[in-house]
């Protein structure tokens, strides 16, 4: 006979392991016929709603790879832009403010369809900073998987 004591640790275990399991999933696809590795210049557009400064943190990633970036609203986009970087975030709160959702897209200048996406989602909290989750998407971008 299994007493009270003995099923609390497994049950316990078995809850703990469904909540770490799924605590963040990074994910990256490029079209086909598409890569990052040859472009040189980007222009990342400043979202306004953006009050962590992840435009600053995606500029400083590309910059951190010998690359080219910069930070505007569209119409001050230099002509030998080459991709521009629009992204979207969501922040959690809990017990501080964490990012759930972070989707950086790649898109040339004259077009507004995406060649390139890399996302994070979490369903906890992550207790690292966002600049190592930019960090992440990005090296993502660049070794991302063609689809």
């Amino acid at each position: 006979m299994k007493t009270a004591a003995t099923r609390f640790p497994l049950g316990f275990l078995f809850i703990l392991s469904l909540l770490l399991s799924g605590c963040a999933s990074y994910d990256a696809r490029i079209e086909k016929g598409y890569d990052l590795a040859h472009l040189q210049r980007f222009f990342i557009i400043h979202n306004p709603s953006d009050n962590h400064g992840l435009d600053h943190q995606i500029a400083a990633a590309l910059q951190a790879r010998g690359l080219k970036a910069e930070i505007g609203p569209l119409t001050m986009m230099p002509e030998e832009t080459q991709a521009v970087i629009v992204y979207q975030d969501r922040w959690g709160w809990d017990f501080g403010e964490h990012l759930v959702y972070l989707q950086i897209d790649a898109r040339e200048p004259q077009k507004s369809q995406a060649f390139a996406s890399a996302s994070l989602v979490t369903t906890i909290p992550l207790r690292e900073s966002s600049t190592v989750s930019v960090n992440r998407l990005i090296d993502r971008l660049f070794a991302g998987k063609k689809s």
